[in-house]
């Protein structure tokens, strides 16, 4: 049995996602607690997903606090979905760089940059406190920008990280669709960074298929596949990494959008915490069906079953390099397959880029490390060269201007 799975950023009105899959899986764990920040909801979102389990006979005990020293402690597991600064940050995130000329996202470019000056500097000291007071947790991070924050932890923290992403399992469920398959029964070979990632090549029974994938996209276009870029690289790409290569095309649809993701989640938020306040409610309302978090049926809590199994399981997981891809820096963070058990996680060597690739993956690894020294040093010049690096921020000029506006925005202190 685990005895206790700690959820960081507990309080969110999806958490109550995480608890129905606990029971479809019949997770055998005796204890989930989750850590928030504000009273109110934790209690509103805690009570709810301790009725979640009554109604379901599911025996497992909800626990809330907001001591992170008191949740983390004896936890095996502990979920990192912190948001800091809520949705109306992450609406900043989407909202200002269009206005200095580039793509707004908070995993992303400028966005994502944004996004990890605020964040990072928590998850670190919470990280650090975790260290002392638990340091044999599997620490498991669903935060955004995922990469940075994979790479901070694994390169400055002694914890066991891994960071787990749903892009992948979706983009592998399509090409298993495509084929009449079961994806359990297929191979994929995957590259990637996060938000950035390559299915490369499928293999059913040793066999590649990818040809016949390949075909059937050239003669059927398919809802959710880039064909412009499947036609041109025969590789199939995740969905963000448009961001990339349409960026000029994005732009143009982010200056003139009306609602931003974020403020449709916002909205939504608020509704759902009026619909967890009834006491009568037991089942998880279609509001909070509609966000689509299948994050954690998908891959949370597989990853932690096969944590928990002595048969191997193959996943695509953010993790330290290592000597996976041979073109970049071995304490980076990367997407790729990883062979999963109850004796740990071990990453597959992938090799080398491809061509096209390695120096797009080459320049936001090097912003992304400029981004984490700039967060432990409080640093302008290093924030200023992470921008400028980025592939999706358009010139140093964009870059100072942007940056000078957060520091402002966010409040940042750097030297």
């Amino acid at each position: 049995m685990i005895g206790r799975i700690t959820i960081l950023g507990g309080s969110s009105v999806y958490t109550p996602e995480f608890i129905l899959s606990i029971i479809s899986h019949n997770v055998n764990v005796k204890e989930i607690v989750l850590v928030g920040r504000r009273e109110k909801k934790l209690r509103l979102v805690s009570q709810f997903c301790q009725r979640i389990l009554d109604n379901s006979g599911f025996p497992a005990k909800i626990v809330g606090t907001r001591d992170l020293a008191q949740g983390v402690a004896g936890a095996k597991y502990v979920l990192n979905h912190v948001r800091i600064g809520g949705m109306a940050a992450r609406l900043r995130d989407e909202k200002l760089p269009p206005k200095y000329d580039m793509i707004g996202d908070e995993s992303l470019g400028a966005g994502g940059f944004a996004n990890a000056m605020r964040t990072l500097p928590v998850v670190l000291k919470q990280a650090q406190q975790i260290e002392e007071i638990n340091p044999d947790t599997i620490f498991i991070n669903l935060t955004n920008p995922m990469g940075m924050i994979v790479e901070a932890l694994v390169k400055y923290s002694k914890l066991n990280v891994v960071g787990v992403c749903d892009l992948p399992r979706r983009y592998l469920k399509k090409v298993a669709r495509i084929l009449h398959h079961d994806p359990e029964d297929m191979w994929v070979d995957y590259i990637g960074l996060n938000h950035m990632g390559w299915i490369q090549d499928v293999k059913l029974r040793g066999r590649s298929c990818m040809g016949q994938v390949l075909e059937k996209l050239e003669r059927h276009k398919e809802d959710g596949f880039d064909c412009e870029l499947i036609e041109l690289f025969r590789m199939i790409p995740t969905r963000s990494v448009s961001l990339y290569f349409h960026r000029e095309d994005i732009l143009k649809q982010q200056r003139s959008c009306a609602r931003f993701r974020a403020e449709v989640l916002q909205e939504a938020e608020q509704q759902i915490l009026k619909l967890y306040e009834d006491k009568h409610l037991c089942e998880v309302p279609d509001l909070t069906h509609e966000r689509n978090a299948i994050w954690y049926e998908e891959t949370i809590v597989p990853l932690i079953e096969a944590l928990e199994s002595r048969e191997q399981r193959d996943m695509v997981l953010c993790v330290r390099n290592g000597e996976s891809i041979r073109d970049l820096p071995d304490d980076c963070s990367v997407e790729i397959p990883v062979r999963v058990s109850n004796r740990g996680l071990k990453p597959r060597k992938v090799g080398s880029c491809p061509r096209f690739l390695k120096g797009l993956f080459v320049a936001v690894k090097e912003s992304d490390r400029l981004t984490v020294e700039a967060v432990r040093h409080k640093s302008y010049e290093f924030a200023l060269q992470a921008l400028t690096t980025n592939p999706l921020v358009p010139s140093i000029h964009s870059a100072k201007r942007f940056l000078d506006r957060i520091i402002k925005d966010e409040q940042l202190e750097l030297h």
